[in-house]
């Protein structure tokens, strides 16, 4: 009788659901130069995932930020030196302690990992396609935008003037003039939520066009936050992971494009910043 009752028990309680375990803290490379080396392997990724008890090796003038997603702390480490990652800080096992700071806005995990694979897998396509430089279209935007105000971005020569056109999903224009060069910062506010459809026409050429939306009201004042903040490196990475997060690939490719410019020293970003 004692055995079948604990038979019966035991079987009680598998049935049960199993409480779920919470996840570490998960932390990202999102800085890196000079001479860093991850257990002793070589170079970490760009946005590589870095689990508790990984160790950063410094050496003289090098430079890496480790991003925890819980917290959205970041931590600066400076070399010559040696480093710990633990589950929500980064300590010095040798060399001066980690600076922190509080990021005024961050992505979440599931973003980073899309985003460090995404960097990752462009290496390994260094002959993907790019526009033309001297072919006559739009390039920014095309696809989902997360600003009211986009500077237009087309191809063409940068020397000469092209007529540009805005139109609403309803038809109505609402920008038409001429642009000399190969920019120009739309002069009204869009509405959030619409859709248009833009032409970009060369003198005694025929027009090239595109379309592209704006997202929610929330997901613009979202966006608007995060580029408030956006100071430094740092910032500007979350700024361009938010981008990506909140759906608007076009914005976040045109902020890659800007950091892969100043630091090619990252191979990847050039990746992240190609269509």
């Amino acid at each position: 009788m004692r055995r079948s009752l604990r038979v019966v028990a035991a079987t009680f309680a598998l049935a049960l659901p199993i409480p779920a375990v919470s996840a570490d803290p998960t932390a990202f490379v999102c800085d890196v130069k000079g001479e860093v080396v991850l257990n002793d392997a070589g170079r970490p990724p760009f946005l590589g995932e870095l689990i508790p008890g990984s160790r950063l090796r410094l050496g003289p003038g090098a430079l890496a930020a480790v991003m925890f997603v819980v917290s959205g702390e970041e931590f600066i480490l400076k070399g010559p030196g040696e480093f710990v990652v633990g589950k929500d800080s980064v300590t010095a096992a040798s060399g001066t302690a980690p600076a922190k700071r509080r990021l005024a806005s961050h992505a979440d995990a599931a973003v980073i990992v899309q985003a460090s694979k995404a960097g990752t897998a462009s290496l390994r396509m260094r002959s993907a396609q790019v526009p033309r430089p001297g072919a006559v279209g739009p390039h920014y935007p095309t696809g989902p935008i997360a600003q009211l105000q986009p500077v237009l971005r087309w191809g063409g020569d940068s020397s000469a003037t092209y007529e540009i056109v805005v139109t609403a999903a309803s038809g109505k224009q609402v920008h038409a003039g001429p642009a000399k060069g190969t920019t120009l910062k739309l002069p009204v506010k869009l509405v959030a939520g619409q859709s248009y459809s833009w032409s970009v026409t060369p003198r005694d050429g025929a027009p090239a066009d595109a379309r592209f939306e704006v997202l929610a009201a929330d997901a613009v004042q979202k966006a608007d936050k995060a580029r408030a903040a956006a100071k430094s490196f740092g910032d500007r990475v979350q700024l361009a992971l938010v981008l990506q997060g909140l759906g608007s690939t076009p914005d976040a490719r045109e902020v890659w494009g800007q950091l892969a410019t100043e630091r090619p020293d990252i191979p990847e970003l050039s990746g992240l910043a190609r269509p």
